[in-house]
């Protein structure tokens, strides 16, 4: 596919950004954190580097069942109520995690875990066309941000908590952390520890699964914390596809080179039996094409997945799209560059997921569940 614009090497793009994303001080190692309070990006409460928002919550156009949730018992919110698609062929909970899983691991009522806070570090080795994040708060060259060491974020947690209350949850996203600088995962564990706070606090860590140097280079550190119960992992596979099928929407996705599509993969296997870590997919559903190929490219997607651990399809969310403002900029200007958005109908894919796919492989049973419950062992 051609573009306007060099593809980008994922690996290249993370040794360029780290440069600019970790520093070494005498007071230990401090990451490069997104001003996002100063900059365009919408949705939550900003402190300027810090965000807090609610992860299910009532949304123009979404389901009626999320302000349901928000008000059911405690065993209408584990029953298979909210599983599912609503009358519009939405899902009824536009995401289970971290919530779910927080309150499974650690115990007590998701809805406790359902406000996040935030840890947005500025730099990435993708340009997603669809990404709800600036490119000003996502480039480190331009010096959008601040340093920040794992006390220092703990600390503004802490703080943060004194002032909005029933804050259990860490979310560590970007940006990407995770094949930049994985390091801010080992150390906002351990201050966790240092504090006391492991049987309380639940991380979450979102990762864009597109490089594993700097993941293996403190692949012991991670192996430690991956087994503790306060921890998650998210990867967003970025098209529907195994690797080879749907390659090149990756590439009008991502701006990487198609290529790269199948690396994805492999870190999905890396985190799940490498670092056995309680691992969740995030599903991107841009595709433009007829029923019977989205179905197609699905089974592949299902099959490539059943390869790595045969449970790990029923721990897949398809994200819906929004269109926030820095979305729709940064998909104009991925067109301008010669990768346009496809037009796409999150609800087909939803219908065929549910609806065609996941019986071909999983009793009602399976599918009706939380994804939490879900092994992986």
């Amino acid at each position: 596919m051609e573009f306007s614009f060099k593809p980008i090497d994922p690996g290249l793009r993370a040794s360029e950004n780290r440069k600019y994303m970790i520093k070494i001080t005498s007071e230990g190692r401090k990451y490069f954190l997104a001003h996002i309070g100063a900059s365009s990006q919408v949705g939550g409460d900003y402190k300027d580097f810090f965000r807090v928002r609610d992860y299910i919550k009532p949304r123009p156009l979404s389901s009626k069942y999320m302000e349901k949730w928000l008000n059911a018992s405690l065993e209408e919110v584990w029953s298979a109520e909210f599983l599912g698609l609503d009358e519009c062929g939405l899902p009824k909970l536009e995401f289970q995690n971290p919530p779910y899983s927080a309150a499974y691991r650690l115990g007590g009522d998701p809805r406790e875990y359902n406000r996040t806070f935030t840890v947005q570090v500025n730099g990435c080795t993708y340009e997603c066309s669809y990404c709800f994040v600036p490119r000003e708060i996502n480039d480190p060259k331009k010096r959008r941000g601040a340093f920040f060491s794992a006390k220092e974020i703990i600390d503004n947690f802490e703080k943060a908590r004194k002032e909005v209350g029933n804050l259990k949850v860490i979310r560590i996203s970007g940006g990407e952390a995770a094949s930049i600088i994985p390091e801010i995962i080992v150390d906002i564990y351990h201050e966790l520890e240092n504090r006391k706070l492991t049987e309380e606090v639940y991380l979450w860590i979102d990762t864009n699964l597109s490089f594993d140097g700097y993941l293996k280079q403190i692949e012991n550190d991670l192996k430690e914390i991956m087994t503790k119960r306060n921890v998650g992992v998210v990867g967003n596979i970025k098209s529907i596809g195994d690797g080879e099928i749907g390659k090149e929407y990756f590439e009008l996705i991502t701006g990487s080179d198609c290529q790269f599509f199948e690396k994805q993969f492999e870190l999905a296997e890396y985190w799940v039996s490498t670092l056995k870590s309680d691992f969740y997919i995030y599903l991107t559903p841009i595709i433009s094409e007829e029923r019977q190929i989205i179905k197609e490219r699905l089974i592949a997607f299902v099959k490539k997945l059943r390869k790595i651990h045969v449970n790990l399809p029923l721990r897949v969310e398809i994200i819906q799209i929004h269109p926030y403002g820095p979305a729709l900029e940064n998909a104009k200007n991925a067109a301008k560059q010669g990768r346009p958005l496809p037009w796409f109908n999150e609800r087909i894919v939803y219908d065929i997921w549910y609806n065609q796919v996941l019986p071909e492989y999983y009793d009602t049973s399976e599918i009706y569940e939380y994804k939490c419950k879900i092994p992986l062992t």
